[in-house]
């Protein structure tokens, strides 16, 4: 099955062909490995959640769209079928170095909520979506799975 589109990331357009488990950016092949969340090509290994309009990466926040990708009924955003829109979950096992809102505070979609260190590399976790902090699942020092709760945004 050969399937292509358009991808528009933070304003820059690729575009993209999948033919099998290959994987065409611009012309250039890709064999990405797909475990849950984590994307490997090669030896670089990537956190990727979607959200509504943006592709987190590592916990970072970028703005995305597709065209000519039609969404297959039923399938949902990588990583968030177990998780609530507003659940922000952890992109891999590590160490939580620090958390930047309370409950109760007003967030914006892109903000930098927890702070989370895995691989010797700090990453920024930031809420998908505008709202409010309803509950924080962790705190500075606690050790995390992959996909584990950190805090909630309604």
């Amino acid at each position: 099955m050969v399937n292509s589109f358009t991808l528009h990331l933070d304003g820059t357009a690729y575009e993209i062909e999948q033919q099998g488990r290959a994987i065409l950016v611009n012309g250039k092949r890709f064999e990405p490995q797909v475990t849950g969340t984590t994307v490997t090509i090669g030896e670089l290994k990537y956190a990727i959640e979607l959200g509504e309009g943006r592709a987190f990466v590592d916990g970072i926040a970028h703005s995305c769209e597709t065209q000519g990708l039609d969404e297959r009924p039923g399938e949902e955003a990588a990583g968030s079928a177990a998780a609530g829109e507003g659940d922000l979950t952890a992109i891999m096992p590590g160490l939580i170095i620090k958390v930047l809102v309370s409950e109760g505070d007003t967030v914006t979609s892109g903000d930098v909520i927890v702070i989370l260190e895995a691989m010797k590399m700090e990453n920024e976790i930031c809420t998908p979506i505008d709202g409010t902090v309803q509950a924080i699942a962790v705190r500075a020092g606690d050790a995390v799975q992959q996909n584990q709760l950190l805090a909630q945004i309604e």
